[in-house]
């Protein structure tokens, strides 16, 4: 009953928990970064031809700091990039569409920010917590894919129920049967919110020294 060839499973085939959730999602993470970083390249590139749609976000967001109604601490930092991972994971239920609006919405601002600076300046000033907030990105872009297959899957099992059997028991199948999925999906939303943490983190704190540091030397 409501079995398919190829079905997803989350056991472990690959030595390590990081190794084996990238192996099993490899692909997913491949779409989440050319995704972001193919809309980064248009924001940073093509910058004239976006200023209609990011000039008002990004001066607003530049004003915020400038007057301090956007503070450079971790916890806002992280409660921030915390809401567009949100974003990014819960949309996947929208068949994973909103997730690649997000994406792409958020590679194009990057891009476009970093078109405002010397690409110098910029890299060092970023790079620091840059490495941890983007992939904490790219990776919730792929949890929001991997959920979004979640739910293909149950409508596919739903659709495929048989009349002639217990309907609940049916139900509780299909839950089952893509439970594992589900899970790889929150494993992958639980890496990323660490990661972006780890970047609010080093922002707050770390960036200001590093900048001098660098420009120092």
């Amino acid at each position: 009953m409501l079995e398919r060839s190829g079905r997803f499973t989350d056991n472990d085939e690959y030595d390590g928990f990081f190794w084996g959730l990238y192996k099993r999602n490899e692909i997913l993470l491949i779409i989440s970064a050319a995704v972001f970083f193919g809309s980064m390249f248009i924001g940073y590139f093509l910058a004239g031809f976006v200023d209609q749609i990011l000039a008002n976000t990004y001066n607003s967001f530049k004003n915020g700091i400038s007057k301090g109604q956007i503070q450079i601490t971790t916890v806002s930092i992280f409660i921030n990039n915390l809401m567009i991972a949100l974003k990014l994971y819960g949309l996947g239920i929208a068949f994973g569409i909103g997730t690649l609006i997000i994406l792409a919405y958020q590679g194009l601002f990057i891009g476009y920010v970093a078109s405002k600076f010397s690409i110098g300046d910029f890299i060092i000033s970023t790079l620091p917590h840059g490495i941890f907030e983007l992939s904490g990105i790219i990776i919730a872009g792929a949890a929001g894919l991997r959920l979004a297959s979640t739910i293909i899957n149950i409508i596919r099992d739903v659709l495929d129920i048989k009349s002639y059997l217990p309907l609940g028991a049916q139900l509780k199948h299909i839950l089952n049967l893509n439970y594992p999925e589900f899970r790889e999906s929150m494993k992958l939303f639980a890496v990323a919110v660490v990661l972006i943490l780890i970047a609010a983190f080093v922002e707050a704190n770390l960036t200001i020294p590093w900048i001098k540091f660098i420009k120092g030397i």
